[in-house]
């Protein structure tokens, strides 16, 4: 899903049943509701908790889904999907609160 303000995306939501895989807005629109309404729609679309992983340092991203209900349910750490070089250690959370 994309979130658009005149005629411009700015912000979109990839999904399936299990986990979201991308929540991107747009810099500019920080704190203006864009990504919360993403994420709003795409619980009220699935009927079953959703999980995420924030990478280790993305504060901002990690106290976003914390104040949307998410609740941290541990750390991983592995090889980057898609890029075997690089190692990267991950926040792991669900939504099964808001269920």
């Amino acid at each position: 899903m994309v979130a658009e303000c005149d005629n411009e995306v700015q912000g979109f939501i990839a999904f399936d049943n299990e986990e979201i895989a991308w929540l991107y807005v747009n810099p500019k629109m920080y704190r203006k509701g864009v990504g919360k309404a993403l994420l709003e729609k795409a619980l009220a679309i699935n009927n079953s908790p959703f999980s995420i992983e924030v990478l280790e340092g993305n504060s901002s991203a990690l106290n976003f889904y914390k104040r949307c209900g998410f609740k941290e349910i541990g750390m991983d750490s592995g090889l980057m999907p898609g890029n075997g070089n690089y190692t990267v250690t991950v926040h792991l959370l669900s939504s099964a609160a808001n269920a």
